[in-house]
């Protein structure tokens, strides 16, 4: 029994988590992806990259909020094909988020493209302003790209009707360096 209780209180090894992401089960997909949040592991990751392209919408959502959480900045690319390819808005949303938590600046392009992709008032497009603001939170933005947000978020901010959407616009002006 003692013995019982030390492997639950231990938990799951990497490993195990990398197979239950791996699985052909996808309640097992799906909860391993849940789950990997909490182990910061190159297996992990790397498991999290393959699924993240899952047919569940589910799996793919867990495995972008674990890849935002273990702070993978190697899944940047993944996470930009899923801000273009993905068909269900929610997975799409949730990339612009983790791409924006990972400061990634490389998705910057990808980012203005995905906000511009909506009507100035739509909702849905705050994610993709805030990742705007926080990827260039630190600076360091190649100047072209950095003149290509400053743009994107002045238009946004002066053409939109939607209080949050010019109040996220604004905040996300006043993080640029």
């Amino acid at each position: 029994m003692i013995a019982l209780l030390a492997l639950v209180a231990c938990g799951p090894s990497a490993d195990d988590i990398a197979k239950a992401i791996a699985s052909e089960n996808p309640v097992m997909r799906e909860d391993g992806a849940k789950i990997a949040q909490n182990y910061a592991d190159e297996v992990v990751e790397q498991a999290l990259v393959s699924v993240i392209a899952d047919h569940d919408e589910k799996t793919r959502l867990n495995a972008i909020e674990s890849l935002a959480e273990i702070e993978a900045t190697t899944a940047t690319g993944a996470l930009v094909d899923r801000l273009n390819n993905d068909e269900s808005p929610r997975v799409r949303r949730a990339a612009a988020d983790a791409l924006g938590r990972l400061q990634a600046k490389d998705a910057a392009p990808a980012l203005i493209l995905y906000v511009q992709g909506f009507q100035p008032s739509d909702r849905e497009m705050l994610a993709g302003v805030w990742a705007l603001g926080n990827i260039g939170a630190e600076g360091g933005l190649d100047a072209e790209v950095r003149k290509a947000v400053l743009s994107t978020l002045v238009t946004l901010r002066e053409s939109s009707n939607d209080k949050f959407v010019r109040w996220q616009a604004t905040s996300a002006l006043r993080t640029l360096k």
